[in-house]
């Protein structure tokens, strides 16, 4: 995928990875328990590259490298490759469109579409040779397997902070602070009611959010209101969503 090894620890099983200039993406944990297919838990990580020139260069390295792409869509906002990595877990790489491509509502909702990605055109705009996940390079967002939407919306809403942007069929949701077409996605393709994975299970361990001082305060007051769990170190939080999959919330320094 061409991302940077950034550090690792000294017995060599926590690895940090992400861009040349130090900012981390993802960071890799040894599991203990194999990956259920049928629990709540990621459904994929989404790194946005800058450019449409980027996506083209990592489309081209995927391709010349034989490596599976299991996807290539145009979903109006963006244009996105997906693939798995070797235990599963789901892979998005995309690059957002110009704002003015996108279908937003008047009521502030942004629509997204699924057709196939105009391949060639993507291609065609690479600028430079592809030399890894660039500087710039960010998790974009998330997209999550829950077990109840409402609860869910509820939850990422009214203690998260954010705004629903679409929502598909009583089964998907996307979700975004300020005007981004989503930060947050979740379904219920994997079942109604299903159980969390437990820790130690291959998957996500946890999603890394950070905000300012203030977010993290107001967030504490909110889970405490409510009467759900969390423990705070300094000044960070760390709690679970209503469907068991961990939050860590950071102050941004």
């Amino acid at each position: 995928m061409g991302l940077t090894l950034l550090s690792k620890d000294d017995a060599g099983k926590i690895y940090h990875l992400g861009t040349p200039d130090g900012t981390v993406l993802i960071s890799i944990y040894p599991a203990t328990t194999e990956k259920s297919q049928r629990t709540t838990g990621l459904y994929h990580l989404a790194l946005l590259l800058p450019t449409r020139g980027d996506l083209g260069g990592m489309l081209r390295h995927l391709l010349e490298n034989q490596v599976n792409v299991e996807g290539a869509s145009d979903h109006g906002y963006s244009e996105a490759l997906y693939l798995p990595d070797p235990e599963g877990n789901g892979i998005e790489i995309y690059a957002d469109k110009d704002r003015s491509e996108w279908d937003i509502k008047d009521n502030g909702l942004i629509a997204g579409i699924v057709i196939a990605l105009d391949a060639e055109g993507v291609l065609s705009s690479q600028e430079v040779p592809f030399t890894g996940i660039p500087n710039g390079t960010t998790m974009g967002h998330i997209h999550l397997h829950v077990n109840d939407i409402e609860s869910t919306l509820r939850f990422y809403h009214e203690v998260m902070g954010l705004g629903l942007k679409f929502i598909m069929n009583e089964a998907a949701l996307f979700m975004a602070t300020q005007d981004y077409h989503h930060h947050l996605g979740a379904n219920l393709w994997n079942g109604h009611n299903i159980p969390a994975a437990q820790d130690g299970t291959q998957g996500l361990r946890n999603s890394v959010w950070s905000g300012s001082a203030e977010d993290l305060k107001a967030i504490q007051a909110k889970l405490t209101d409510i009467g759900h769990e969390f423990t705070k170190d300094g000044e960070t939080l760390y709690f679970k969503d209503p469907a068991g999959t961990g939050i860590i919330l950071k102050v941004i320094k």
